[in-house]
């Protein structure tokens, strides 16, 4: 039992960690270097250099995105707010009627200049972003 309580300590501090390091390492302009989609159904799709994701100390931020998914080509410039958890952010849109955009990505990777975040949707597909930091 006090292997137990040891195991859940390590673990606690060792998240408590990387949320600490993710907060302070987080603020500034990123650039998406690559976005990345595996279907459910076995399609998939990628993108480079999609546009830049800037995170304020605040817990706001902006995107200005243009993409080509699945031969769509698609736009996003937004404001946001963020949260940062454990070994996770969630993104949520200032626009108040824009609760479908809410998105949780698990912080894969996470380095001075570059993070990696994986996420699922409603569907099951598995989306990979890839981001680094502009100087």
């Amino acid at each position: 039992m006090k292997n137990l309580y040891s195991l859940l300590f390590i673990f606690l501090i060792i998240s408590f960690i990387t949320a600490c390091t993710l907060e302070r390492q987080l603020p500034g302009t990123w650039q998406i270097a690559s976005y990345s989609e595996e279907g459910v159904t076995g399609r998939s799709t990628s993108a480079t250099n999609v546009g830049t994701i800037e995170f304020d100390s605040d817990g706001t931020g902006t995107n200005d995105l243009e993409f080509k998914i699945f031969g769509s080509k698609q736009t996003d410039q937004r404001e946001f707010t963020y949260d940062i958890g454990d070994n996770y952010i969630t993104i949520k849109p200032q626009q108040e009627n824009d609760s479908s955009s809410v998105k949780s990505w698990i912080v894969m990777e996470n380095k001075r200049n570059s993070q990696k975040w994986k996420s699922t949707d409603d569907e099951g597909n598995v989306q990979t972003i890839e981001l680094k930091k502009e100087d």
